[in-house]
């Protein structure tokens, strides 16, 4: 089918309620046994654009996380293979059994919408994205991003260090609107010796991009952040797959650290002061790794 399908979770009525990606489990039999698989074992191409609201803004276990890890789990790119490099990144889609991507500009989300409608094949395309990010001044796109010579980034590069790209000390990955609070703390803190960089594509995980960053900052330690527990949101799929582009790729043995919420079974909290009490905790062991890496 030619058109874009969008479906997002939880809907109600005539009018949409406020929704929740934590919702997409009512919908968790169609993910497993078609959409996930509908080319290897269904034998149908799907272009379905799942949109799915995602982001720890204080609203509890329920209205808090798409869980985006199931959908990573059953992604099918080998994390130890780093595919070969060609002019367009078509290929690598076409070998994935679905897209999972987290925009944190209007511009990126613009130009995932239209590739997917662009595109001469079809695959399901799952979008986590925060509903703070709506009204958030500093999340804007200029008119250059949406207009001719532009396309989707699926690592918008960090922006340009005020020292030199061999004096940062650390080099972090993070995606979804928590970039936003990052650079926040680290301009608040006056931390000018760490560059963010933005995972917007997280599945296929775009290898080649990823190197291209992380050879900008050739002496930088490398952390992923973010605002999930532990044994959930990206780490675990990301993890590997930077091990393979730091040792296949660019051939630095280091460790990929980690800071975000501790191991949770539940999402989130349902208490706010204990949300905001989470945030403060891992925002401040972020903030003594960035510190202790500029001693």
């Amino acid at each position: 089918p030619i058109p874009c399908v969008p479906w997002q979770s939880q809907t109600s009525g005539q009018y949409q309620r406020r929704v929740h990606g934590d919702f997409a489990n009512g919908a968790q039999i169609i993910f497993d046994q078609f959409l996930s698989s509908c080319e290897s074992k269904w034998l149908r191409q799907c272009g379905l654009v799942v949109l799915m609201p995602h982001g720890y803004e204080g609203g509890g276990p329920e209205h808090s996380s798409c869980r985006m890890e199931r959908f990573l789990q059953m992604t099918d790119d080998d994390p130890s293979v780093i595919p070969e490099k060609n002019g367009h990144t078509q290929i690598q889609i076409q070998r994935c059994n679905w897209q999972f991507i987290n925009c944190s500009t209007p511009a990126n989300y613009f130009h995932a919408l239209r590739r997917q409608v662009k595109r001469n094949f079809r695959k399901p395309l799952l979008v986590a994205s925060p509903k703070s990010l709506l009204k958030l001044r500093q999340c804007v796109s200029p008119k250059e991003d949406f207009l001719e010579g532009s396309s989707f980034k699926r690592v918008i590069p960090a922006n340009e260090m005020a020292c030199a790209a061999e004096s940062v000390r650390r080099h972090i990955f993070c995606t979804g609107k928590i970039y936003y609070e990052l650079i926040a703390e680290l301009e608040m803190k006056g931390i000018d010796h760490i560059a963010v960089s933005r995972l917007e594509q997280i599945a296929p995980f775009p290898f080649d991009t990823v190197q291209e960053e992380l050879e900008r900052f050739p002496n930088a330690e490398l952390m992923w952040v973010q605002e999930e527990p532990k044994n959930m949101g990206a780490w675990a799929y990301v993890q590997p797959r930077f091990y393979t582009t730091l040792l296949r790729g660019i051939q630095r043995d280091i460790p990929v650290l980690y800071a975000g919420r501790k191991v949770n079974p539940s999402p989130a909290t349902g208490f706010p002061k204990q949300h905001k009490a989470e945030i403060e905790e891992f925002m401040e062991r972020s903030k003594q790794l960035l510190n202790s890496s500029m001693n």
